[in-house]
């Protein structure tokens, strides 16, 4: 059983892990933050939160992304 330090730890490399990957992909198919943000009406801002792993990650809002790319949500949670 992982303690409180540990759990913290796993909590902020999870969330690098979504950030790098939600990023990687914006780029990849060259799209501005605002443009991904349009497509899934998540607000800019928290986009901007996410790849830098300022935020929490939201499952809603993990889907909505994921379908702005084409991609089933399970791709973030298998590689995070």
């Amino acid at each position: 059983m992982l303690n409180k330090k540990q759990a913290r730890q796993n909590l902020k490399q999870t969330k690098i892990a979504l950030a790098e990957q939600i990023s990687a992909l914006r780029r990849l198919h060259k799209m501005t933050v605002l443009e991904l943000a349009t497509q899934t009406g998540v607000p800019s801002s928290y986009i901007e939160k996410l790849e830098l792993g300022l935020a929490e990650i939201n499952f809603g809002h993990l889907h909505q992304i994921a379908h702005a790319f084409d991609m089933k949500v399970e791709f973030f949670l298998e590689a995070a």
